[in-house]
């Protein structure tokens, strides 16, 4: 299972992509409150080693992930809607890409 985690999939179903994206989101929303800021660095250091030891590395994929949970952490840190909009609509366009 571990193993899975750890590689990065590009995934081509839309409804598979954007619940995995808002999925990073409330990860970051909702572990902003018990761990603060070290939570963006500690995700980073995880995407990072995701992509370099993963079967298929994708930088992107990685990149995108981490921009999700800033921005869910961003959304609840600053108490603001205006990133969790962020996130929604980098979701529709990526359903829409993939419709």
């Amino acid at each position: 299972m571990i193993r899975e985690l750890l590689t990065p999939e590009a995934q081509r179903d839309p409804y598979a992509w954007a619940s995995v994206l808002l999925a990073h989101a409330w990860i970051g929303g909702a572990a902003y409150p018990l761990v603060g800021w070290w939570l963006v660095a500690i995700y980073a250091a995880f995407e990072a080693v995701q992509a370099v030891i993963s079967r298929r590395p994708l930088w992107w994929d990685s990149a995108l992930d981490w921009c999700a949970v800033c921005l869910g952490a961003a959304s609840v840190a600053y108490a603001s809607p205006w990133p969790a909009a962020a996130v929604l609509g980098i979701a529709l366009v990526g359903w829409r890409a993939r419709s």
